[in-house]
């Protein structure tokens, strides 16, 4: 005799949480970082589980039903059950060993690296994965362990450390400078980012250089960094970025008061896990020392 299957667990209704929260197989795929026939299955495993329909296919997505609504609300609250334990769990764990994943803005990675690789001569078995973005994942749901942020607070829900002041300044090819008689900001070629971008660098060269002669515009800060390196023209960055590459050179500093604080943050929970400390202390150290100079 065959038993039908009635039973609901945890990695079937995060499968159904995802699509409900986003309401497309794609997203949903991209989130749980399967593909999207994998989602297809899984949800229809899930209905037929417990024989009823959870979501209808509409054509602006899938939503849920009347009974798909009250499995996305238990499921949500087992969620929390699962991720508070998960955090109990990993706060307790003291071995100076294991992944670490650390999220920080573009321009913070190249001077990083060097950084990183003492890091892992120093702590062979702590396994670093960074995700380098100008989107700041949530440490709260568990999307990263550390963050390096420039805000001029960190969020009342996080804790971590002051590592310093970020000043910003307007960066060339020392072989772009090297051929301009002229370096007043308003004879230089600019690198600039697309067009309506409201980044505070883009604000502040539009209202201090407002006929500056912009000759190359980026959609990403690796963009902005390879023309400006190629010497197609100027840039404004963050110091800790322009003062990394050798081949460039401090045109122009800007306003003390256009810098920002850069902090190193992480989950309360987290701060006693050995390999999440070990990575955030070294970060503490190493990020401001070079903040210092």
């Amino acid at each position: 005799m065959v038993h039908k299957r009635t039973s609901l667990v945890w990695d079937d209704l995060r499968f159904a949480l995802a699509l409900a929260r986003d309401g497309s197989i794609r997203g949903a795929a991209r989130t749980l970082g399967v593909s999207h026939t994998t989602v297809l299955r899984r949800i229809g495993a899930l209905e037929s589980s417990v024989s009823v329909r959870l979501f209808e296919r509409r054509l602006d997505g899938y939503v849920l039903t009347a009974a798909g609504q009250d499995v996305f609300d238990a499921a949500g609250e087992l969620e929390d059950v699962v991720v508070g334990l998960k955090r109990r769990v990993e706060g307790r764990d003291l071995r100076p060993a294991g992944p670490v994943r650390l999220t920080l803005p573009d321009p913070l990675l190249p001077p990083l690296l060097p950084l990183l690789a003492e890091l892992r001569e120093a702590y062979p078995d702590i396994e670093v994965t960074v995700d380098a973005g100008m989107r700041y994942l949530d440490l709260a749901q568990g999307e990263a362990d550390l963050a390096l942020r420039i805000a001029d607070a960190p969020p009342p829900d996080l804790v971590g450390r002051r590592l310093g002041r970020v000043q910003a300044g307007v960066y060339g090819a020392r072989a772009y400078l090297a051929r301009r008689k002229k370096k007043a900001l308003s004879t230089l070629d600019w690198i600039g980012f697309a067009r309506g971008s409201t980044a505070m660098f883009e604000t502040w060269r539009e209202a201090n250089v407002p006929g500056a002669r912009v000759v190359f515009r980026a959609t990403t800060p690796w963009a902005q960094r390879d023309a400006v390196t190629a010497a197609l023209g100027v840039a404004v960055v963050p110091c800790i970025a322009g003062d990394a590459e050798r081949e460039w050179a401090l045109a122009h500093p800007l306003p003390r008061e256009m810098g920002s604080t850069l902090w190193v943050l992480s989950r309360a929970d987290l701060r006693t896990t050995a390999r999440v400390r070990l990575v955030r202390d070294f970060l503490a150290e190493s990020v401001g020392r070079a903040l210092r100079r």
